[in-house]
């Protein structure tokens, strides 16, 4: 009866480690190729599919302690990618993995002009 009761409560609090180790965010990875730096944020190109390329506007906003978005700069080699989480369906927050080195070729520069405007929407979406 001793072992029993033991077991069960060995069982008991590894089911309740479990569900505390789940998580409210459902994250999805996204391979990016380029990043391009404006003075209002960022646009990433990233692989859309297999085969198809697509974009996404970042503002600079959101890069701050608490925002919507986080920049981690390093030298790993899985380096460039994003990961987007959502949380009940929704959008939440996203982190930016990039290369540390600003003349890696996956860093560029986007012209002041064809930036203009596209940081203003406190909406993100993306397509996969």
């Amino acid at each position: 009866m001793k072992r029993t009761a033991i077991a069960l409560a060995i069982i008991i609090a590894a089911a309740a480690g479990l569900v505390a180790a789940t998580s409210d965010f459902y994250p999805v990875r996204v391979d990016v190729v380029k990043v391009y730096t404006h003075g209002d944020g960022v646009l990433v190109i990233h692989r859309k599919g297999s085969t198809d390329i697509g974009q996404c506007f970042i503002p600079a906003r959101w890069f701050i302690s608490g925002g919507k978005a986080e920049m981690v700069r390093g030298n790993d080699p899985s380096f460039p990618y994003m990961s987007v989480f959502y949380k009940d369906g929704k959008f939440s927050h996203l982190r930016l993995y990039v290369r540390a080195d600003s003349r890696d070729s996956m860093w560029g520069v986007l012209n002041p002009e064809d930036g203009k405007g596209r940081f203003d929407s406190e909406d993100f979406t993306i397509e996969y």
